[in-house]
């Protein structure tokens, strides 16, 4: 079991999410889906579940990823009053320095891509599982 990994308690079973270990990707997928279209958080929190089948992702977590987002000058944002759908939506969109960091993101997941083949690959030789 990884060091400081704990089974006791609430939350810790197999079957929930660790949200901590996998957050950092969710900043490229949504980098990506912003490039497609613009979009508001939860329509962007829909399209990552619809997209990647990552589900279960509290919104909070894309609301402060916009937000770091939006500091670091990846994204611009714009209220959204006309149209009718309820109250006025603030619309994200990608500006260059985002789309410079989608092309850093995507260089990063191949090279990660590449390290966790090596690893699923080597642990299967352990376990004879070829």
């Amino acid at each position: 079991m990884p060091r400081g990994h704990r089974r006791k308690g609430k939350g810790h079973g197999r079957g929930r999410r660790r949200w901590g270990r996998r957050m950092r990707i969710i900043e490229p997928m949504m980098l990506l889906l912003l490039a497609e279209q613009p979009a508001h958080g939860y329509k962007l929190a829909e399209r990552i579940a619809d997209v990647f089948g990552v589900t279960g992702l509290p919104p909070q977590t894309v609301y402060r990823a916009l937000q770091a987002m939006e500091e670091q000058g990846w994204v611009t944002a714009d209220w959204d009053v006309e149209s009718g759908q309820g109250p006025p939506r603030k619309v994200h969109q990608l500006t260059a320095e985002g789309v410079a960091a989608l092309d850093m993101w995507s260089d990063e997941v191949q090279e990660l891509q590449a390290m966790l083949q090596k690893f699923i690959s080597r642990h299967r030789e352990l376990r004879g599982n070829d």
